[in-house]
């Protein structure tokens, strides 16, 4: 429905350090498909949509009961291919759910949904969730966040931040737009921190736009490279 949140997952097929990443089982479900299921139990949120730029993923979506629709292959990053669903959608809020997030935490999302519902000047929020460990602090992998006083966050990094830390807010890659804004974001320029980092959600802080950083609970275990497939079953086990 136009009134509720609008949760799209952007899939790509032609991943550098894992192909074929969304449709890589886990304990003999796609990955995409296990992503699919905890967006569908979101409260609050329509139906959620995969947004692809392969057949392959398109047809396996929805063979699982669930909505996709093809993207183009021309998109840089997730977030511009969500923001072309959103486009063609009214839904004021949009929710950024990486396909890669198979232990997607859902009560964080519906958290993030509520905070963009409660405060009207939040255009974008985020999760992170407390960790600790120098091994977990030290991998590129591993993305750091911190925050002000009021919760919005100063800077994101690959490296550890603060210096010399063992405890440290681990950032989780889902987002809350609303919508306007999202459209506005794919158009604004890439700045030095945003390049350097690799990290597209540096662009709104480079460009005088605050996030809101939503702590949750949940220890998630993103997959960046095929080994990470048996740390998620490990965990689900």
């Amino acid at each position: 429905m136009p009134g509720d949140a609008l949760i799209v997952i952007p899939a790509r097929y032609g991943s550098t350090r894992f192909p074929g990443k969304p449709l890589a089982e886990i304990a003999g479900v796609p990955m995409i498909v296990r992503v699919a299921r905890l967006a569908a139990a979101v409260r609050g949120a329509a139906p959620p949509v995969v947004a692809t730029d392969d057949r392959r993923i398109l047809e396996v979506v929805r063979e699982a009961g669930f909505e996709a629709e093809m993207t183009a292959r021309s998109h840089r990053s997730g977030t511009a291919r969500v923001a072309e669903v959103a486009a063609r959608r009214s839904n004021p809020i949009v929710v950024n759910v990486q396909g890669d997030e198979p232990l997607l935490p859902v009560r964080g999302v519906e958290k993030l949904i509520e905070v963009l519902q409660a405060d009207r000047r939040c255009v974008m929020a985020t999760l992170a969730t407390p960790s600790r460990g120098a091994e977990a602090i030290a991998r590129p992998d591993v993305v750091k966040v911190a925050v002000d006083r009021d919760g919005h966050a100063l800077y994101f990094s690959r490296s550890a931040i603060p210096h010399g830390a063992e405890v440290f807010l681990h950032h989780i890659g889902v987002y809350a737009f609303r919508r306007a804004f999202l459209l506005r974001f794919c158009s604004l320029p890439r700045g030095p921190f945003e390049k350097a980092e690799g990290l597209e959600q540096l662009r709104a802080l480079e460009n005088g736009h605050r996030i809101r950083v939503v702590h949750c609970r949940a220890q998630t275990c993103g997959v960046d490279r095929p080994e990470d497939i048996k740390r998620v079953e490990t965990r689900l086990r």
